[in-house]
């Protein structure tokens, strides 16, 4: 079965939304993200939900390497066809203030990033790009950090606005899916760091 056939089933499965729907793929540049929105774009054009554009945040985290990644979803919504929303927020500088991890003060950020995209795009979900690789290292965090059985869960496939229609598909599913379409997409150094956790 074709990966966007894939994602329209796991998407009535879980209900993530319905044909009316405007979502927002929200884009770091990574292959899961990339793909993301080529597959919302696939999903779009058969009436299955209404893609209202692309959001990416700078964080400040990693230099220059973060410049092109902006850039490069720029040049990657006019590609696509598709309205970009690009913001910025000082991720460190946040964290300092507020006393906080980069892990908890980034997350934050996303979080209000993602609804003022959502807004600024007239949208009522925002698509993030997990994957099945993401969950099994969830699962395995949340072990390591003792977890109880109801931590054990996993990532949820939904949480009030933001959708992760992407959780059965592996990463060399969707790195293998922009090769064949002939798509690049950016390497983050960061998520080969194992000092930083994942905050899902």
């Amino acid at each position: 079965m074709r990966l966007n056939e894939r994602v329209r089933r796991y998407v009535a499965q879980h209900a993530l939304w319905t044909v009316e729907t405007r979502v927002v793929a929200a884009v770091s540049g990574g292959s899961d993200s990339v793909a993301l929105l080529f597959l919302l774009q696939q999903i779009a054009a058969r009436g299955d939900c209404q893609l209202s554009g692309l959001a990416h945040l700078h964080h400040h985290i990693r230099g220059t390497s973060a410049d092109g990644d902006a850039a490069f979803c720029r040049d990657l919504a006019a590609r696509a066809g598709v309205p970009a929303v690009i913001g910025d927020a000082d991720v460190p500088a946040l964290a300092r203030a507020a006393g906080v991890s980069l892990e908890v003060a980034g997350r934050d950020a996303r979080q209000q990033f993602y609804l003022d995209a959502q807004a600024t795009l007239r949208a009522s979900r925002v698509a993030v790009a997990h994957t099945r690789d993401d969950q099994a290292e969830t699962v395995l965090l949340r072990l390591v950090r003792g977890a109880g059985p109801a931590g054990l869960s996993g990532i949820a496939p939904r949480r009030d606005h933001l959708v992760r229609p992407l959780l059965e598909i592996s990463r060399a599913e969707l790195q293998a899916y922009l090769s064949e379409m002939g798509e690049p997409w950016r390497e983050d150094a960061t998520n080969a760091d194992c000092a930083i956790p994942r905050n899902l």
